[in-house]
C-alpha cells in the first residue's frame, strides 16, 4: 500500500542477505518505504514498470540480466534514477562500474565490507535519496522555461584561462565527462576535480574518464606540477590545492569543510589565493553546498566561474548554493559549459 508522502524504493541484488540489510537501512528512515525486491535484473526491470518507484538501488553483477542492460532498459521504459550498489571491482574492469554512468545510474556507492561500513552507509543512502525524490518533484518544463527567460551572459573571451577546477558529486562523473569532452586535446590547462565519491573509487573513475577522453586523467600526487595536459582527482581524505609554484599540495592536516575531505571550497579558495585571474572553476550537480564559499571568492578575486543548469542536474543542491551565493557569472549544461571553456582556452593559447 502506498503511504502519502513516502518515496518509493526498488531494492534489486542477487543477494538476499544485501537485500535485507539495504531494507533494514531504509526502514529506519520514516520518508523510505521499500515497495518491492529483485534477485535479478530482469525481474528488477519489470517491478520498476509495474510499480513506479521513486528511486532504485541496483547491483551490477547479476544473473539473467546484469545491472548495466538493466539501467539501459529502466531509462526506455520507465525513467528512474538509480543508485549503484557494488563491491568494489578487480583492476582490469575498474571503469565498468562508472559506465553504468553511462546507461542512466546517477551514482555508485562501494558495497561495505563490515559493519562500520553499512552504519556510515546508512545516512549516505538515506540522504541521497531524499535528494534525488526531491529533485524529481521539479517539472523539467518549469525549470526549462525559466531557463529561456534569462539568456545567459557570456563573461568576455579574452579572459585566460590556464587553470579549470571543478567540483561535483551526486551525478558527477556523467556531468564532469560531458564538461570535458568538448576540450582541446592536449588541454591546455591544468584540471584539478573535487568529485564526492565512495572512498576507493577514484581510481576507478580516473581510468575510466582517460578511456573516454584518450588524456591523462589520474589520482593527484602531493608536489606534482600543475601542468597543461593534466586532470587530477583529489584523493580521499585530502583536500587539494593549487600552490603558488603551480604545484598540487594534498592537505591532510586541515579538518573537513562541512563534513567533505576533499572540499570543493578548500579547492576554490587556493585558486583564489593563487592564479585567480587565469582560472576557471566550475560548479556541476551534487547534493548540499559544497564549493559555493570558495566559487564566490575565486569570483572576488577576478576567477571565471560557473555552474551547472537545473534541469540538466542530478541533484541541484550544489549549483544552486553557488548561484545563490552570487559565485556564479553563467549557469547551463555541462557540454555547454564545455564547448564555452575551449573558446576560453583557444583565445588563451593563441
Amino acid at each position: 500500500m502506498r503511504r502519502e508522502g513516502q518515496i518509493r524504493v526498488v531494492i534489486v541484488d542477487d543477494s538476499p542477505t544485501v537485500r535485507s540489510l539495504v531494507r533494514r537501512l531504509l526502514q529506519r528512515d520514516s520518508a523510505c518505504q521499500v515497495v518491492g525486491e529483485a534477485g535479478d535484473g530482469a525481474r528488477g526491470v519489470e517491478l520498476v514498470t509495474t510499480l513506479h518507484p521513486d528511486v532504485i538501488v541496483m547491483d551490477l553483477d547479476m544473473p539473467v540480466l546484469d545491472g548495466h542492460a538493466a539501467i539501459q532498459q529502466i531509462a526506455q521504459r520507465h525513467p528512474t534514477p538509480v543508485l549503484v550498489l557494488t563491491a568494489h571491482p578487480p583492476a582490469d574492469q575498474a571503469a565498468s562500474a562508472f559506465e553504468a554512468t553511462r546507461c542512466g545510474a546517477v551514482e555508485v556507492l562501494a558495497k561495505p565490507s563490515e559493519p562500520e561500513g553499512w552504519r556510515q552507509l546508512e545516512h549516505t543512502l538515506a540522504s541521497m535519496i531524499r535528494a534525488l525524490a526531491e529533485a524529481r518533484r521539479v517539472p523539467p518544463a518549469k525549470a526549462a522555461a525559466g531557463r529561456a527567460a534569462k539568456k545567459p551572459v557570456v563573461p568576455p573571451l579574452s579572459r585566460q584561462v590556464r587553470f579549470i577546477a571543478v567540483a561535483a558529486s551526486t551525478g558527477g562523473p556523467e556531468a564532469t565527462l560531458q564538461l570535458l569532452q568538448p576540450l582541446p586535446k592536449p588541454l591546455p590547462a591544468a584540471l584539478l576535480l573535487v568529485q564526492h565519491i565512495a572512498a576507493g573509487f577514484e581510481e576507478s573513475l580516473a581510468s575510466w574518464l582517460a578511456g573516454k577522453l584518450g588524456t591523462d586523467v589520474a589520482v593527484a600526487r602531493d608536489g606534482e606540477p600543475a601542468a597543461p595536459g593534466r586532470i587530477r582527482l583529489a584523493p580521499p581524505g585530502a583536500h587539494l590545492l593549487l600552490t603558488a609554484d603551480k604545484t598540487m599540495h594534498l592537505d591532510r592536516d586541515t579538518p573537513p569543510r562541512a563534513g567533505h575531505r576533499p572540499s570543493a571550497d578548500e579547492l576554490f579558495l587556493s585558486c583564489a589565493r593563487t592564479f585567480p585571474t587565469v582560472t576557471a572553476g566550475v560548479v556541476l550537480t551534487g547534493m548540499g553546498s559544497d564549493g559555493a564559499l570558495g566559487l564566490a571568492e575565486l569570483r572576488r578575486c577576478g576567477g571565471l566561474t560557473m555552474a551547472q543548469d537545473q534541469e540538466s542536474s542530478v541533484v541541484f543542491g550544489m549549483p544552486r548554493a553557488a548561484l545563490e551565493s552570487g559565485a556564479v557569472e553563467l549557469s547551463l549544461p555541462p557540454a555547454e559549459l564545455g564547448e564555452l571553456l575551449a573558446r576560453y582556452l583557444e583565445r588563451s593559447t593563441s
